[in-house]
């Protein structure tokens, strides 16, 4: 996409990510967000100015699908490795418009056994 070896809906960009719909969008105004060089994952970045490039675009991304009138709210997703479901090999973020009454549900269910008291305390981080 940033090579612009296949085609894209181009919605943002800035020197080191770009942003662009979907071509298998949940909802209409479905934008990716991606790093312009190859990142595998979140926590590879180690360098400030693309950390700031980044959040600066997680900003403007949905501030600009907000202003098109396309929706109010919207949900921001990113998988992170294989145990997350990470299908594309290159870090991106979702920005997925939200609308009443709409058919996409993303709902995460509480581990209750987790959430115990005794169990938070004893994860170490």
């Amino acid at each position: 996409m940033v090579s612009r070896k296949i085609s894209s809906f181009e919605v943002y960009k800035n020197d080191d990510a770009t942003a662009f719909l979907d071509i298998n969008p949940i909802t209409c105004g479905h934008t990716l967000i991606i790093p312009n060089k190859h990142i595998e994952r979140l926590d590879h970045i180690n360098d400030p100015h693309l950390s700031n490039e980044i959040m600066d675009c997680l900003i403007k991304v949905p501030q600009i699908v907000i202003h098109s009138g396309i929706c109010d709210d919207y949900t921001l997703l990113s998988d992170n490795g294989h145990f997350a479901q990470q299908d594309i090999k290159h870090l991106h973020f979702h920005v997925i418009p939200r609308h009443l009454n709409e058919k996409f549900e993303f709902k995460l269910n509480t581990d209750f056994n987790a959430a115990e008291k005794s169990n938070l305390l004893s994860v170490r981080i």
